[in-house]
């Protein structure tokens, strides 16, 4: 494993972690959540070691404003997180000109869609627990806080790991992108998409939605998982791996 920062155009610093193996044929680009980092929950080392066993390298890292990377989480939109996929996906390319497959978590999925559509180095997508009707879906989350912002209002929301500020130009933000179309342009690139059945953050309508509208892809709606796929994190990660080998792994 190496640390790396990678340099935004505005000179904001991205952090990263990178494993690679001997020889790789590919290199798979891990997009955390919203409100989360790099390391998944301390579950990126052994991830990243099966991905490497596959031929394939990994890349992880935090996007503007968490973890380890400069920016004020505030400030988050996303359009700026499509920016800083958009600053990784040419730093690993032009540094291992290897073709990329794309992985989301959650609001990383969303970021995932509309920066990775329309990139012709990325060969295939992975969406967990993922959003597209993200004005839905943050309504629902944020509760009345999404009306404060709708109203011009920055709101500071308490959760499990403490608090944050949320600035309106989040929620502004969120209608200048059209879901569909990134679906569109995603053609006939082969992608997972993994839902859990009880999630109560991520509706799993999103999943079908998705599904009905890419013609290459494969739905694994996961019983008794949750958003963060609590006591089903394996699951998730062995339906990721299947898929791999069967898209990706010449045996």
């Amino acid at each position: 494993m190496q640390t790396l920062k990678i340099m935004k155009e505005n000179q904001e610093r991205i952090a990263a972690l990178i494993f690679l193996p001997d020889s790789f044929d590919y290199l798979l680009i891990t997009c955390h959540g919203f409100r989360g980092r790099k390391e998944n929950s301390d579950r990126i080392c052994a991830f990243a070691r099966e991905i490497n066993e596959l031929g394939m390298g990994l890349l992880a890292f935090d996007f503007t404003g968490s973890g380890e990377s400069d920016g004020d989480f505030s400030d988050i939109t996303l359009t700026r997180q499509v920016q800083d996929l958009k600053t990784v996906i040419d730093y690993a390319y032009r540094k291992y000109q290897k073709p990329l497959i794309l992985l989301g978590r959650s609001f990383g999925g969303s970021t995932v869609l509309a920066g990775g559509a329309e990139e012709s180095r990325v060969k295939g997508f992975i969406l967990w627990s993922t959003p597209v009707e993200l004005q839905q879906t943050f309504t629902r989350v944020m509760e009345e806080a999404y009306e404060e912002l709708i109203k011009g209002r920055t709101v500071k929301i308490v959760d499990e790991s403490g608090y944050y500020h949320i600035k309106p130009s989040f929620i502004e933000d969120i209608f200048r992108h059209n879901m569909d179309d990134y679906l569109k342009k995603v053609h006939n690139r082969p992608v997972l998409i993994v839902q859990g059945q009880e999630d109560n953050v991520v509706a799993v309508y999103n999943a079908r939605y998705m599904y009905n509208r890419l013609c290459n892809a494969e739905m694994v709606i996961v019983d008794d998982a949750d958003h963060r796929f609590e006591n089903k994190i394996r699951d998730r990660e062995l339906i990721t791996i299947k898929w791999l080998k069967k898209h990706f792994v010449n045996e």
